[in-house]
């Protein structure tokens, strides 16, 4: 749960939950083979918005709601049932698999760069 306070009284109004997984216990070469995902670095996209501005180009800015989470996973991913998250009758052994990509995983990041790429 992620607190937001206000801004003059820094009062806590309202939390916002985001259903992360915990990548620690992922195990490499059992759970994920590879993590790494290109990034733009920002030397290269100064460089492109000056020269769209000198040569008169048109820009677009593109933003993606839940990026990750649209994404399909690679392999079979189990999660434990999150704390405070309830059920009816004892439902504490069960695991949750995981069909789409949660942030917190270690190769969340490949894989939402793979799906955008596709």
């Amino acid at each position: 749960m992620r607190r937001k306070p206000r801004i003059d009284t820094h009062e806590v109004y309202k939390w916002k939950p985001r259903l992360n997984i915990y990548g620690g216990k992922q195990v490499y070469g059992v759970h994920y083979w590879q993590t790494y995902a290109p990034v733009a670095m920002w030397s290269s996209i100064r460089m492109i918005m000056n020269l769209a501005a000198q040569k008169g180009w048109q820009t677009r800015q593109l933003g993606f709601v839940l990026a990750y989470t649209q994404a399909d996973v690679e392999t079979d991913l189990y999660m434990e049932i999150p704390k405070g998250f309830q059920m009816k009758g004892k439902y504490q052994e069960y695991v949750l698999k995981l069909k789409k990509n949660l942030y917190g995983q270690k190769q969340a990041g490949r894989v939402w760069n793979k799906h955008l790429t596709k």
